[in-house]
């Protein structure tokens, strides 16, 4: 048998299944290159549950002519310009790998933009990330992207997605609630709306939020005015001592960091919690991202004051930015704390 090399093509969706693994990640990307347009109006739509299409549309700013042809290119993006702007990068996106991961796993990418209206350009994208066809269409400021049949490159990985369609789709609205209640919509005043049309039957709204600057208005957006009862707002200070275990550069500083935590928690008292954790939200510097060890920290401090259930939680860690890596997995949901068992610590003692 002989050895012979793997055609670029099936390197570049093997690679893609890494980067784009499920129909949140998916679904992620296009949200936060919208966020990261200064959108204020955002609503993501499915079909079949994503089976179909996915389609996002922004009132953004757009995408300018000159970023056309490497729009979904890999590791091209406008996010960064040096090496050295990782540690104190504020955007969403920086990794120049999702558009063209997308490319690479749906049937059809088409991407609508407008910088200029009410004239604006369609672009039908290519498997590689390049641009297939230019046309123009007519348009509000603004950008649109749709993904037709999401994993058809990957057979197994689409055979399963049809078959947890709806869960994988509820996965997805919890995301999407992530970052409804995050100040990236909450606090900037970002309208999002989120539907589902099946292939038969209206189309049903998931998730609408009012688009003003007030997360409580988001919470009770989004589960009902009830869901606030019992509930106080989190804001915490306290200052987190460096690990000196951790590498820094010679001229770095030994002062502790500051470190704020602002949102929104139920009252730490008998019968005022949930029965699960359902509905615990963590953001760093305004990011949704998974903080399995601070939550837990989060639980067992709640638990000595109600025993028998779990807070509702948004909880959004603001730190310097040079004291996290958000460059960990290519999702970015994943995020390295430097100072994390110093910072559980002196949260612990900072409650209530």
């Amino acid at each position: 048998m002989s050895i012979k090399p793997i055609d670029k093509t099936s390197i570049h969706r093997i690679t893609s299944g890494q980067v784009v693994i499920e129909l949140q990640t998916a679904v992620k990307e296009l949200v936060e290159n919208s966020l990261d347009a200064g959108a204020t109006n955002l609503e993501v739509r499915f079909k079949q549950y994503g089976l179909s299409t996915i389609e996002v549309v922004d009132n953004g700013g757009g995408i300018s002519e000159e970023n056309y042809e490497g729009l979904a290119l890999k590791h091209h993006t406008s996010k960064l310009s040096s090496f050295a702007d990782l540690t104190t990068v504020t955007t969403f996106g920086f990794r120049g790998e999702a558009l063209s991961s997308l490319c690479a796993l749906c049937e059809s990418v088409v991407v609508s933009t407008a910088t200029r209206p009410p004239i604006g350009v369609t672009l039908e994208m290519e498997s590689s990330g390049k641009v297939r066809h230019k046309g123009k269409v007519a348009r509000q400021r603004g950008t649109t992207i749709t993904l037709t049949n999401l994993f058809s490159t990957l057979p197994v990985r689409r055979k399963e997605f049809e078959r947890n369609a709806k869960r994988e789709f509820g996965k997805a609205l919890t995301l999407l609630n992530a970052y409804a209640l995050g100040p990236c919509c909450s606090q900037n005043g970002v309208r999002l709306t989120v539907s589902n049309q099946a292939d038969k039957g209206a189309k049903s709204v998931q998730i609408r939020t009012p688009g003003t600057p007030l997360l409580r208005e988001s919470v009770s957006a989004l589960w009902g005015p009830k869901a606030l009862d019992n509930t106080v707002p989190l804001a915490l200070r306290f200052p987190v001592e460096r690990d000196k275990t951790l590498f820094r550069a010679p001229d770095s500083s030994n002062a502790p960091i500051e470190v704020e935590v602002r949102g929104l928690v139920s009252k730490f008292a008998v019968g005022c919690g949930r029965s699960g954790t359902d509905r615990q939200f963590f953001y760093v510097n305004g990011r949704p991202c998974h903080l399995s060890k601070v939550q837990k920290a989060f639980n067992e401090v709640y638990r000595s004051f109600n025993a028998t259930q779990s807070p509702f939680l948004v909880a959004d860690f603001i730190l310097p930015t040079d004291s996290c890596d958000i460059n960990v997995s290519p999702d970015k949901r994943s995020i390295l704390l430097h100072h994390e068992a110093n910072l559980i610590s002196a949260l612990k003692v900072s409650g209530p």
